[in-house]
């Protein structure tokens, strides 16, 4: 009996089915299907927008995706393999309704959900015109000082996008901060498009992008900043000068008739009544009044607080002494090379000048020394007061210690 040629062809073809099914079934044991987010948002693009055209109302906008994918291909999926866009080519002017479309470039990737599905844009013909700048100042300049009429280059400006938005445009107005200053204010500022009630129009952008401007701020003639002179009268306690001097605040400002404060801005400072250092040994802080002039008056307080430093003078002294020997052990005798330290010593004066070189003391210990032999080794300086320093020992900062057995004496 001949074989029933369809029966084969069915075999066959379930063979390959079933082949197919298993094969898939063990690549994805392999390599399995994960659906998940992304875990990046991506920016929609705006695409196809007609010529003369401009559309806004959706800036900034991104898209969240889950996503279907081998997990080989997740952990190799960058931000660059998706691009999320709609397309206006198509579209007519007014309020339009789009869907956003996702590509992705890495394959095989799915989307399984997009959001938003869709964007909402207005689009309208591209206007342009030009409207006058104004610059407004925020705040004051500091005391004393005056601020003058400001310049401003180009006095007016182009500001460009969607017609209706354009429209609205009045004015483009600079805000300078003033607040406490003593010198012009110059810089490139970005102007900001305002409508008829005074509000920022947005969606519209202005050309060129900043304006220089120039805000004089002049000093009144009758008010002046000096600097504060401190006086200091009599001297420190002996062994002791004057560190450093500081003053809060550093300057004052003075108001007066014009030709006294012409008078004393020639001086550039003003002075505090002395400060007496009646033998100080200490720093200290105090509060001092400003030696004011006939006609002249300091505003803000009067007064200002200064703080002395007081420092002990530094003296040096060189002093020789023997180094003392000690931890010998039983057995053993010691001599050390050189026999005659020098030490170069430095501390405040007094303490120098009082110190009693007798009570300095060098020390070698040889404790840790058991056996004989020629060691190196570095003595200990003990001074009698903590503020006094070693500043080097000569000829050198190390002793040669030889160790050798005691010689017995003959009876």
């Amino acid at each position: 009996m001949k074989p029933n040629l369809s029966q084969n062809f069915s075999l066959v073809l379930l063979s390959l089915v079933l082949g197919f099914f298993f094969w898939a079934v063990a690549a994805e044991a392999e390599d399995p299907t994960m659906e998940q987010p992304y875990p990046m948002a991506v920016s929609v693009e705006v695409e196809g927008v007609p010529d003369g055209m401009v559309a806004y109302g959706a800036d900034g906008v991104k898209a969240r995706l889950v996503l279907r994918a081998p997990e080989s291909v997740w952990s190799l999926l960058q931000s660059e393999d998706i691009r999320a866009f709609v397309d206006l080519s198509k579209a007519q002017p007014g309020s339009v309704t789009v869907p956003v479309q996702v590509v992705l470039q890495r394959k095989p990737v799915q989307v399984v959900d997009s959001s938003p599905e869709e964007l909402t844009l207005i689009l309208e013909p591209t206007a342009e015109r030009d409207v006058p700048v104004a610059v407004m100042l925020d705040g004051s300049a500091a005391l004393g000082f005056v601020s003058r009429t400001p310049t401003f280059v180009p006095r007016s400006v182009t500001v460009s996008g969607p017609q209706s938005l354009v429209s609205q445009v009045v004015r483009s107005l600079i805000t300078v901060p003033l607040d406490d200053q003593r010198e012009n204010v110059e810089g490139d500022f970005q102007p900001v498009p305002l409508d008829e009630t005074g509000n920022p129009v947005s969606y519209v952008q202005v050309i060129p992008k900043t304006v220089t401007v120039n805000v004089p701020v002049e000093q009144l003639g009758n008010i002046r900043d000096l600097a504060v002179r401190v006086l200091l009268a009599g001297q420190p306690a002996p062994g002791y000068r004057v560190g450093s001097v500081e003053v809060e605040p550093p300057a004052v400002t003075v108001l007066g008739r014009s030709d006294v404060v012409q008078e004393i801005a020639a001086t550039g400072y003003l002075e505090t009544d002395p400060i007496l250092l009646e033998d100080a040994s200490a720093s200290f802080t105090t509060t001092v009044a400003l030696q004011v002039h006939e006609g002249l008056s300091v505003l803000v307080t009067p007064q200002v607080v200064v703080s002395v430093s007081i420092e002990a003078l530094e003296s040096k002294l060189t002093v020789q002494t023997k180094p003392q020997i000690l931890g010998v052990r039983p057995g053993l005798t010691a001599t050390v090379s050189p026999e005659t330290l020098q030490l170069v010593l430095s501390g405040p004066f007094t303490a120098v000048e009082q110190l009693d070189p007798t009570q300095i003391q060098i020390e070698v210990n040889l404790s840790q020394l058991v056996e004989e032999g020629t060691y190196t080794v570095a003595p200990r300086v003990i001074l009698p007061d903590d503020s006094i320093r070693v500043v080097s020992i000569l000829p050198q900062s190390s002793l040669t210690v030889e160790i050798a057995p005691a010689t017995k004496r003959v009876p």
